[in-house]
């Protein structure tokens, strides 16, 4: 599995191996990230956040997955859209969304970064408050207003999708393509997808090999220009 995680990583890290190395077989679906922070924070709204940020850049820790993934991307895009010198954001890598839960609940960071369904129960039930969504418009299901609609303009899909070892045979590939292929028209993908307010984005064979050049190159482009 692989996504827009995996690219910002590959290039923050000097990773000597790429998604170049591997075989695409597809993407399945993209998860848009939501900024959050604990429901006692005096931070109510989006704005006053950014009003904080701008004033103290590194007094505000921002808590999220690994350094270059879409969590660290979005911090950067969110505060460069907002007028805060991206490489001042006091970002704080966690392994995964339950650690980044943690340093939320504990106060040891101001905000979170993560996909939705990361902070989804803990928004339902009251112990984080929700205060922007980087869906470029606004999603059915999730009552959280946008970057775009609160004056930032920032959108960021964390993409995942499904690749095999390099070498494999012409016919092993389509093989493997056909099986995730079936799996994603099943009512069973549908239900996963709907549960967890995904975007199906599927794609397959050269179109999925030239999106992953294209959006390698992209991902490469943000990071350079925020510094990161």
């Amino acid at each position: 599995m692989t996504g827009t995680v995996m690219e910002g990583a590959i290039t923050v890290n000097g990773s000597a191996a790429t998604l170049a190395d591997t075989t695409p077989i597809a993407r399945l679906a993209e998860d848009y990230l939501v900024l959050v922070g604990p429901a006692d924070s005096p931070f109510r709204t989006l704005g006053d956040f950014l009003d904080a940020w701008r004033a103290d850049p590194h007094g505000q820790a921002v808590g999220g997955g690994g350094l270059g993934g879409a969590d660290h991307l979005l911090a950067g895009l969110t505060a460069r859209g907002a007028g805060v010198e991206p490489a001042a954001v006091n970002y704080i890598a966690y392994s995964g969304g339950g650690e980044a839960l943690t340093a939320l609940l504990s106060g040891t960071v101001t905000v979170g970064i993560s996909g939705f369904h990361d902070f989804a129960d803990q928004i339902e039930a009251g112990n984080l408050r929700a205060l922007a969504y980087s869906a470029p418009e606004p999603v059915e299901g999730i009552e959280v207003p946008t970057l775009v609609e609160q004056g930032v303009p920032v959108t960021l899909s964390n993409w995942r999708g499904v690749v095999a070892p390099p070498g494999i045979t012409d016919a092993e590939r389509a093989e493997l393509t056909s099986l995730v292929t079936e799996m994603a028209g099943s009512p069973r993908w549908a239900d996963t997808l709907a549960r967890n307010k995904w975007e199906d984005s599927f794609l397959a064979g050269a179109e999925f090999d030239r999106f992953i050049d294209d959006d390698q190159a992209r991902v490469n482009a943000i990071i350079e220009e925020l510094g990161l």
